[in-house]
């Protein structure tokens, strides 16, 4: 992973969010929530990693799209099963990581 790549700013920004994600809803009494959050948005970070390597593999993009889907998916309950939070957190959190990747991505595109 290099450092300024789409992939490393995208899980360093993750990590920072998930922190403010979990301490602000800890602040407004939803720890619950916030650990849900947290727990998603790093999930989702590493999808820019999967996504890099099925690029690298050139492997058909819509089949592993499915596959990466079912698989964050299956995290994403398998994580609010062991946190004991409610699924919706968790899968909210990753669709904010995708975010962050889009404004990274945009953000990198813009400069070139």
């Amino acid at each position: 992973m290099r450092l300024g790549s789409i992939q490393g700013q995208t899980l360093s920004l993750c990590l920072l969010l998930a922190v403010m994600v979990f301490v602000g809803a800890e602040l407004a009494g939803r720890a619950s929530v916030g650990m849900g959050l947290a727990v998603g948005v790093l999930i989702g970070s590493f999808n820019g990693f999967t996504l890099q390597a099925v690029v690298d593999r050139r492997a058909p993009i819509l089949a592993t799209s499915i596959v990466r889907l079912a698989l964050f998916s299956l995290l994403s309950i398998a994580a609010a099963r062991l946190i004991g939070g409610s699924i919706w957190s968790v899968v909210l959190g990753v669709g904010l990581a995708q975010l962050v990747m889009v404004a990274v991505g945009a953000r990198q595109g813009l400069r070139s």
